[in-house]
């Protein structure tokens, strides 16, 4: 008995430090990367406070100290997780039928730039028929590869990159402009483009694949919450309706996430409908929603699914969604406060280390 104890102390202790690390706002990866794992870490919290509740002889100190830290625990985890549930209401509308010309079909992946499985891709995309497609992590032999696509999209903007942050970016609809950003670091590219519906509804979009805060990448968040928050503010200010689209590198549940859907006024279709995690593809365990597509409050969702991994460690998402101006009467946009404001002002404005 004196055994489990100890091992269950040590674990509760270990735990609870990952539940507190991403309280300290320090963009170091130390802090920044234990927000990423907070539906683990819910997990992780239930089977102890379980594990301590079985073991019996809970009045006494040790068990009770750890039940008490344990239970708010839980709770505030579940707080974080919970709007990305189905118990959750829906942040966007389901789309009801409308006049054709008002839908977008979009494929986004980040396809693991060392994936060797191009046929998988074109195949996947073929048969989802999406109107743009946005893939990440391409270098020459993606770029080379995926060329068959231009046979169908005859819009394009590239950015093939041997380092890991190279982007392609096809459609069939009209372009009215598109252009390849550096918005923070020479080596990250990001898209921005305005495309036309078949309706001739124009539609600002931007693609994005910032660094994620990790030692082989880069040690602290810093250029990537200026990213976030640059597109944000851009988004915000934009007369057309909006989308934004790619790998974020960050948790729908992180400050950062959120922070960037009130200050930018976009909404998340996964809110009230599920995690969506697409990554990774390779470990059961380890699944976090990196991969995301935020639209404007023009926007109903038709439909959206995660699509089955194709060598890549990300898996592809396909969403539908279906435009109406009618909808900015109807669905509310998050908005940030005037301190939450203030914040994403000053991150756009701060210094960058290391680059």
């Amino acid at each position: 008995m004196a055994i489990l104890t100890i091992i269950l102390s040590i674990l509760t202790g270990l735990t609870l430090l990952a539940v507190l690390l991403p309280f300290v706002h320090n963009s170091y990866w130390v802090f920044r990367v234990f927000e990423y794992p907070r539906f683990q870490k819910l997990i992780a919290c239930v089977i102890l406070l379980a594990a301590w509740l079985a073991r019996g002889d809970v009045l006494t100190a040790l068990p009770l100290v750890s039940i008490a830290c344990l239970v708010p625990a839980i709770a505030y985890l579940t707080g974080k997780v919970f709007p990305y549930t189905s118990w959750s209401r829906t942040e966007m509308l389901p789309a009801i039928p409308a006049a054709d010309g008002a839908r977008i079909r979009i494929f986004s992946a980040n396809v693991w730039q060392d994936n060797t499985n191009h046929a998988g891709f074109l195949d996947i995309i073929r048969r989802q028929d999406p109107d743009i497609v946005m893939l990440l992590e391409t270098d020459d032999a993606w770029e080379r590869a995926m060329r068959p696509l231009e046979q169908i999209y005859p819009h394009r903007e590239k950015k093939p990159i041997g380092n890991t942050y190279g982007l392609l970016f096809y459609s069939r609809l009209p372009v009215r402009s598109s252009a390849i950003r550096f918005l923070v670091e020479p080596g990250v590219p990001s898209l921005e483009a305005v495309i036309e519906l078949p309706n001739g509804q124009p539609v600002q979009i931007w693609g994005l694949h910032p660094k994620p805060p990790l030692p082989a990448e880069n040690c602290r968040s810093d250029a990537k919450d200026k990213e976030l928050m640059q597109v944000a503010f851009k988004a915000r200010g934009c007369a057309l309706p909006v989308i934004v689209l790619g790998d974020l590198n960050d948790v729908a549940w992180s400050h950062t996430t959120e922070l960037f859907r009130k200050t930018s006024q976009l909404l998340d279709p996964r809110r009230g409908r599920g995690f969506y995690s697409t990554f990774s593809a390779r470990h059961w365990w380890l699944k976090f929603p990196l991969d995301y597509i935020f639209a404007s409050t023009h926007f109903s969702l038709v439909g959206m699914k995660r699509l089955p991994p194709t060598g890549s460690d990300h898996y592809p998402i396909f969403i539908e969604l279906q435009y109406s101006d009618a909808l900015t009467q109807i669905q509310e946009a998050p908005e940030a406060d005037a301190e939450e404001l203030k914040e994403a002002r000053e991150t756009v404005t701060a210094e960058v280390s290391g680059i």
